[in-house]
């Protein structure tokens, strides 16, 4: 069976291309694709990513609806509709696991909402950082991972959710995604905006007997780097206090700098919340679609930009202005 899918063949460039697919074994699925999120990844493979070999099938961000099994699935049926996990998923059908698919809700209108798998790391994050009652827990970046974890942290018992950004716009967002105060976060000392933060969160007493001068300067318990950049990344530290988890959740790409003395007499947990840091992501993926299928975790309208396959190229054009939070490419017959 062939089928039509998105193809990168270089920086700036796509084509849509007829594809075999694999054949369908014991325990796969056969899935019509009716949306593929476009994630950061996708955008740096589409401006030039020296690590990928082009021509690349990229989408891992797939949802759609079932149109065979194999006979020994035994969790599906023709005509469920599902999201999946792995790579490949911009193509108009595909073959996938039966482990890799999660189930969604008979009736869906609007396929943007059923985006899991990049929802699916922001609860990761969120199950790895430890979220206890009472936490203040901050949130640097507020792009469409940043709000996810706002909207994630709902299910959590934390007090208060900062968020920092450097688009008034994003912060608006931010606020609408339960965040309970916003900051912009550029053109000030990092020492201004902690000073700002701690006027309007109480803070409990530190936790250790040991504090030294000069560190008491965060109030978080948690916080999550979202923004993938080194400013980023140094205000998170000094927002965390003393014993804080920092989760590094952005893509800090390349050699970072940090501030080893501050990270050691903070004695910070950081923690690298990619999927890979989850003892079986597969689990989450599971729980987050079940959880959006509750009506709890609503992500459609951070869905800034759509388009078909042909318009792959377009819809990509547009990530980093002002009014792009994220693409998606919706696959219905004839697209």
């Amino acid at each position: 069976m062939r089928t039509s899918a998105l193809c990168f063949t270089g920086p700036g460039r796509t084509d849509v291309r007829d594809i075999e697919l694999p054949p369908l074994g014991s325990r796969d699925l056969l899935v019509d694709i009716k949306v593929g999120g476009l994630c950061r990844g996708d955008v740096e493979v589409f401006r030039g990513d020296p690590g990928v070999p082009y021509p690349y099938l990229g989408g891992h961000e797939g949802a759609g609806t079932v149109t065979a099994v194999g006979p020994e699935v035994t969790r599906f049926r023709v005509g469920d509709n599902v999201a999946l996990l792995g790579d490949g998923r911009f193509r108009r059908q595909a073959v996938a696991a039966e482990h890799q698919a999660a189930k969604l809700p008979d009736h869906i209108d609007d396929w943007t909402n059923w985006i899991v798998e990049p929802m699916a790391c922001c609860i990761n994050g969120i199950d790895v950082a430890g979220i206890r009652a009472d936490d203040v827990v901050a949130v640097v970046g507020c792009g469409f991972m940043g709000l996810g974890i706002l909207r994630g942290l709902a299910t959590t018992p934390a007090r208060h959710t900062l968020a920092f950004d450097v688009r008034d716009e994003r912060l608006v967002q931010a606020a609408a995604s339960g965040a309970t105060s916003t900051l912009r976060s550029d053109g000030r000392e990092v020492d201004d905006i902690v000073e700002t933060v701690e006027a309007v969160v109480d803070r409990r007493p530190m936790p250790s007997a040991y504090v030294l001068p000069g560190l008491q300067n965060g109030p978080a318990d948690v916080v999550f780097e979202t923004s993938g950049t080194a400013a980023g990344l140094e205000l998170a530290v000094a927002l965390a206090r003393v014993g804080a988890t920092v989760v590094m959740f952005g893509h800090q790409r390349g050699n970072v700098t940090i501030n080893g003395t501050t990270w050691h007499l903070k004695g910070l947990r950081v923690l690298n919340a990619s999927p890979m840091i989850a003892e079986d992501f597969h689990q989450i993926f599971y729980r987050t679609a079940g959880l959006m299928s509750s009506g709890r975790l609503v992500t459609s309208d951070l869905i800034t930009h759509t388009g078909t396959l042909h318009d792959a190229a377009e819809v990509l054009s547009h990530a980093g202005e002002p009014s792009y939070v994220k693409g998606a490419l919706l696959l219905e017959p004839g697209a």
